[in-house]
């Protein structure tokens, strides 16, 4: 008689498939909304992309024809609020700065 319950079966098969869970990274990074010039993202993604590296992720929030701008909201894996306002201050001199948020990635 199989007296082993389904949580038991779920374990012997997470055991035979590798070993122990794999425990999820936490991500501590700095995120903040940009509004840029202009209707195309992409020359402040690639400035974005040099400035914080290939893991600085970018979305567009919004455009607005009307104030021939775009809004982005952007995740860098720096952790100082201090040094990304620095450096959004110098690789973009016409941008305007929203919200600053630390956030905590699991």
């Amino acid at each position: 008689m199989d007296l082993r319950t389904s949580s038991d079966s779920t374990i012997l098969a997470h055991t035979l498939g590798g070993g122990s869970p794999r425990r999820r990274e936490t991500r501590h990074c700095v995120a903040f909304d940009l509004t840029v010039p202009g209707l195309d993202s992409s020359p402040a993604r690639e400035v974005l992309a040099y400035a914080f590296g290939a893991l600085a992720q970018a979305y567009v929030v919004e455009t607005s024809r009307l104030h021939d701008c775009t809004t982005l909201y952007v995740e860098t894996d720096s952790e100082d609020i201090n040094d990304v306002i620095g450096t959004l201050t110098a690789h973009f001199p016409n941008a305007t700065l929203g919200r600053v948020i630390r956030v905590t990635r699991h």
